[in-house]
């Protein structure tokens, strides 16, 4: 698919500012596809960044997106990027500021935080029937030797909480995310 023309402009405010961290098209084609499916609520995005992910979620969809960014400099980039997107609302400040606004019906999870020790909190902040978004996973078969037979604390809990139905799906050759539906 074309990249819509806001996300060009996030990715373009991205290589101005040398963040090397924005999500791969094909996350933010995925994000696309589930911002333009959920038709009522709120939608989060934890870990802003220079806004791609942002970008992709508010070309698809006209309901309230809040985003967060613990940076000061890119929280204020990416709230002026968005300043003509009234649906766009960006947080400065630690992840768990934008729980306050749930609940959600969809959430990316961006934030090395929120992946790894706040996965109750994300979940008690989405809908019962809402989806949870995990990228930056390496599949197995790519993981360093180092990290072989060692546990992997992200798959852990997003794959197995009790709380939600997930799945790790492929976005490209060598990088996976989870996508979980609240369950209870």
């Amino acid at each position: 698919m074309q990249r819509p023309t806001l996300v060009n402009q996030a990715v373009n405010l991205a290589d101005s500012l040398g963040f090397k961290k924005s999500c791969l098209n094909e996350v933010g084609e995925l994000l696309y596809v589930l911002a333009g499916y959920v038709q009522l609520g709120k939608i989060a995005e934890i870990g802003t960044g220079c806004g791609v992910g942002t970008a992709w979620i508010a070309s698809a969809t006209s309901l309230d997106v809040y985003t967060v960014d613990n940076d000061h400099k890119r929280a204020i980039e990416a709230g002026i990027l968005f300043s003509e997107c009234s649906n766009v609302h960006s947080i400065c400040g630690d992840w768990e500021q934008i729980l306050q606004q749930g609940p959600f019906q969809l959430v990316f999870v961006d934030a090395k935080p929120a992946k790894l020790e706040g996965s109750d909190k994300v979940i008690n902040a989405t809908e019962v029937g809402g989806l949870i978004v995990i990228d930056d996973l390496t599949p197995i078969e790519f993981w360093a030797d180092e990290w072989k037979g060692k546990p992997d604390p992200v798959r852990d809990t997003w794959l197995r909480h009790n709380q939600l139905a997930s799945i790790e799906i492929r976005t490209s050759t060598k990088a996976s995310a989870i996508i979980a539906r609240r369950i209870a």
